[in-house]
Order: structure tokens, then C-alpha cells, then sequence
């Protein structure tokens, strides 16, 4: 056989030790380009075909190919049992028996394994991080804010009220805490599950709560709530709409012309999930509209891209099919897909916005791939913030790049009011021997060009989740709020805040 494995199970880790045949064998390299052959024609009717070079072999070979044997009906190989997923009926998601023969699935595997490198290269960034933060003060909460488990999957700085408030959440105590300008606490609301997403309207604020756990599962316990924050503290008892797939974000618009507010939920889930639009028909009755049935709807915008008088919707992607799709809205109902941007499964896509960089009219895409809490977690140089400009047709070709091992967002705006837009990112899956990742900061010296820039060393800040940005003191430079998600089972006193303010402390201004 190309492949021996030898297997040792403890404490549910399985270890693989590979003996591949040499590579001067004919039916060894025969196998191997059949195998190249195989995989462009099964491993790409899911999502976009891999490259073995994005992984390693010890990853191909003792993480991916066991979760992905099951999609072509593999149970076990060479007496290894696979993993599917345990959460859900597998004759809805996976076939019944295998739809290519062994030998193909093991050209295919040998493939994978002998082309792949042993080891990921390192991200390379040409200019050197500096560890100071010359544009920011950096703002922590108070003791009661720290802890062993400071994890905070949504923040906002809300300048729709005066005074501004920031709201924080507590995922581990499902808590909302609604804080003053100087971060103490005004309201707390305890919600069913982490609050994820809030969507701001006229007549008030809906609440997006992913489910029970944070962590990947096919349960349908996510929901939306209306939420009074800032008069009763509490979460209004019925949900605008329930059993949901783990949803992450809620949009509003009116999409079919009516003159009622429609929805767009993201149901990320896992292997269930979709993204669809919810039509108000009136009376608290909506009707579900599926724009997307797969998993792995992140994050919508939406944006009147053609300026027809009608709402589009951009979304991105962040599991299987990977991606930035456009719907283009085509009137009473009808939306038209196109997908503009499309990654590999391994890039970890997490978020996206539109900003027209070049000035031209057309928006371009900031993407940021990072999320590495996957079978594949490792650090993959090709995580990081991207620039992709629009020709003018929606079509996308990168123009920057920087490398951010487990980039989780990116925020754009004119930070040191020199006229050009900056960067402001997180990471929540950092290179530990890189502990400038979690927030990076990348002031725009021209022509494409970033100096990037961190917290000075010693804040207490490891895990950047989430981000927000606006106007804390009202001084017309735009603030950031940073969401933790430190977590650690080490003994000892260590704690982090669940959140960092950083107030703008520039001079220049437009």
C-alpha cells in the first residue's frame, strides 16, 4: 500500500505514522497523478478545489481526509474509523455507501500526502510591526471586567443615543452590558444565549443570540429577540424568530418594494445553515425566502450597488463554499446570485466590508481570513487582511496583502486624519511567538503602503474577537472598542479584561 497507518488512540487523539513508498516507483507516481485527476473531479463539488500546498501532510492526513472521507461515503479506510458529524442524521448529509472505490480514494489521499510540505513557511511581512501605539491610548475596564474566561462576541459604540453608550457582551455569563463613555456600567441584560449581532431600527433594537454554545454544532437553539437596552434592561420573552442554525447576523431592508421591513438572517450553523431573507407580510407574519441553502453565511451588507432604487445584499461565506456572493435585487422579490470572490475551505474567512478605495464610485472588498478553531489549526500564512478593487463590473483582483495569523476583522477609516484610510485589525488565533497580532493597526503612508503598528507590550489583551468603531468623547475622531475572547485553564492569578478602548489621541484632523 502507498500508505501504512499506524494508529494509537488516547483520550480521543489519533496518531497516524506514514510510510509512503518511494517515489521512483511507476505505479506510485501513476497513482499520484491520477489522484491530481480524481480530486479536481470530487474534491471540488463542495467548495473550491484545495491545493495540497495549503496544509501540511501531518494535516491532510490525520485531520481533513478523515472528516471528508464521509462526503464520498467513506465510514472507515485502512481501519480507520472517520468522523462525521455526531449532531445530525447522516443519511441527510452523507451517502449511504461510497461513491468511488477504494483505490481511487486512496490515489486521491496519496496525492494529497506526497504534495503536500511537511512544514507551513512563516508569514513574511516586509515591514517590521512596531510595538507602540502612537494614535491611541489604550482604556481598560475595571477589575470586575477581568477574568480567567473574557470572552466577548459583540461590542458596539452606539452613537445613536446622547450620550454615547457601549455595549458589551459576556458570552460566558450571557450578559449585555450597557456602559457610559467612561466604561461604567448604566444596564445589564441577561440574554437566552450570546449575543452575536444587535440591529439598530426606528422603532427599536433586535437582538441576535447564536444559541446556547459558541462553539460549532447543528443545534437550532439560535433566536432574535426584540431588546429594550436602555429603559427596562431586559430581553422582551417573545422572539421575532426562533430555531434558528446558529445565526450570526440580521439585516433589515425593504426588500421587495412593499413598504414593510424584511429581514436577512445568516444561520451559520454547521453543516445545517443558510442564508435567507424573512418577507413581512403584516401583523408579525413573515414568510422564509432562501437566497443561499448552505452553511457558512457569516456577514450581509446591504447596499444599493447599481442605484436602481433597489436593496442588494452582499454576503460572505465562511465554511465549505467560501466566499463573497452579490444578490442582486431584481425587483418584487426576485434576487439574481453571483459569486465574486471565491477561497479555499482552509482560509478561515470571517469578515468583510465594502470601501471604495480608489474613489471611482465602485466598491472594493477588505476580507480578512483567519478563523483557525477548526480540524486544520495550525498557522497558514495566507491568513491575513486582503484588498480586492473592483473593476467597475464587480469583478475583484487583490491588491494588498498583509499577513495576520488568525485575522478575525478589519476596520477601515481615516484614523490620523491625513486623508487616507487606515486599517485597524484583530486577530483571534495569534502566533504566540508574534504577540503583537491580536490588534494590529496599519497607518497608510501611500500608494498602497501600511506601517503597521500594536498594543505596547504588557497590555493585557491576547485574543481580539470582535471590534467596533465610532465616536466615544465627541471629539470627531473615530474611537475603537476591542472584544476579548482570552480564555486560559492555566493555575494562577492572570486575568484580561473583556474588552479595551482605544481613544483616538491624534492631532491632525480633515
Amino acid at each position: 500500500m502507498a500508505l501504512l497507518a499506524l494508529i494509537a488512540a488516547n483520550a480521543g487523539i489519533i496518531i497516524y505514522i506514514f510510510n509512503i513508498k518511494k517515489t521512483d516507483s511507476t505505479d506510485y507516481i501513476s497513482g499520484i497523478k491520477e489522484g491530481k485527476e480524481l480530486a479536481a473531479l470530487y474534491c471540488q463539488s463542495c467548495h473550491m478545489l484545495p491545493d495540497p500546498s495549503l496544509l501540511t501532510k501531518e494535516m491532510w492526513g490525520q485531520r481533513v481526509m478523515l472528516h471528508m472521507g464521509p462526503f464520498l461515503g467513506f465510514t472507515s479506510f485502512n481501519g480507520i474509523s472517520y468522523l462525521r458529524a455526531p449532531d445530525v442524521d447522516p443519511n441527510e448529509y452523507f451517502p449511504s455507501k461510497p461513491i468511488i472505490d477504494s483505490v481511487k480514494w486512496q490515489h486521491i489521499f496519496d496525492y494529497y500526502i506526497a504534495m503536500a510540505p511537511v512544514n507551513m513557511p512563516d508569514q513574511q511581512k516586509e515591514i517590521p510591526v512596531k510595538r507602540e501605539l502612537p494614535f491611541f491610548s489604550v482604556e481598560s475596564p475595571d477589575s470586575s471586567f477581568y477574568s480567567k474566561v473574557s470572552m466577548s462576541p459583540y461590542v458596539k459604540i452606539d452613537n445613536t443615543q446622547n450620550p454615547v453608550r457601549l455595549l458589551v457582551e459576556n458570552s460566558a455569563t450571557s450578559t449585555l452590558y450597557v456602559l457610559n463613555s467612561k466604561l461604567g456600567i448604566e444596564n445589564t441584560v441577561k440574554t437566552p444565549g450570546p449575543i452575536v449581532d444587535l440591529d439598530f431600527q426606528q422603532d427599536g433594537i433586535l437582538g441576535c443570540s447564536i444559541g446556547k454554545s459558541m462553539a460549532a454544532n447543528n443545534s437550532r437553539d439560535g433566536s432574535i429577540y426584540p431588546i429594550d437596552i436602555y429603559h427596562q434592561a431586559i430581553l422582551k420573552k417573545e422572539p421575532r424568530f426562533d430555531s434558528l442554525a446558529r445565526p450570526c447576523k440580521i439585516s433589515h431592508a425593504d426588500l421587495n418594494g412593499d413598504g414593510k421591513i424584511d429581514y436577512i438572517i445568516s444561520q451559520f450553523g454547521n453543516l445545517k445553515g443558510d442564508l435567507s431573507w424573512m418577507e413581512n407580510t403584516g401583523n408579525g407574519n413573515y414568510i422564509k425566502h432562501i437566497l443561499r441553502n448552505k452553511s457558512g453565511p457569516i456577514s450581509t451588507i446591504v447596499q444599493d450597488y447599481n442605484h436602481d432604487g433597489l436593496p442588494d445584499i452582499w454576503a460572505l461565506f465562511g465554511q465549505g463554499e467560501e466566499g463573497i456572493f452579490l444578490f442582486t435585487n431584481k425587483g418584487k422579490g426576485v434576487f439574481e446570485e453571483k459569486q465574486v470572490l471565491r477561497f479555499p475551505p482552509s482560509y478561515g474567512s470571517v469578515s468583510f466590508d465594502l470601501i471604495d478605495f480608489n474613489k471611482d464610485g465602485f466598491p472594493d472588498i477588505i476580507y480578512t481570513a483567519g478563523d483557525n478553531g477548526d480540524f486544520t489549526d495550525i498557522l497558514k500564512p495566507y491568513h491575513g487582511v486582503y484588498i480586492f478593487m473592483n473593476d467597475g463590473k464587480n469583478n475583484f483582483t487583490q491588491k494588498y496583502f498583509y499577513p495576520i495569523n488568525g485575522c478575525f476583522k478589519a476596520i477601515v477609516r481615516d484614523f490620523d486624519g491625513d486623508g487616507q484610510l487606515d486599517i485597524a485589525t484583530i486577530s483571534f488565533y495569534p502566533s504566540a511567538i508574534e504577540p503583537e497580532e491580536p490588534f494590529i493597526y496599519l497607518e497608510n503612508i501611500g500608494n498602497f503602503k501600511f506601517q503597521p503598528y500594536s498594543l505596547p507590550p504588557g497590555t493585557r489583551f491576547q485574543k481580539g474577537i470582535t471590534m467596533d468603531v465610532g465616536d466615544i468623547d465627541g471629539d470627531g475622531k473615530p474611537d475603537l472598542i476591542l472584544g476579548n475572547g482570552f480564555y486560559t485553564s492555566k493555575p494562577g492569578l492572570y486575568k484580561e479584561p473583556l474588552f479595551l478602548v482605544l481613544k483616538n489621541r491624534t492631532t491632525r484632523k480633515k
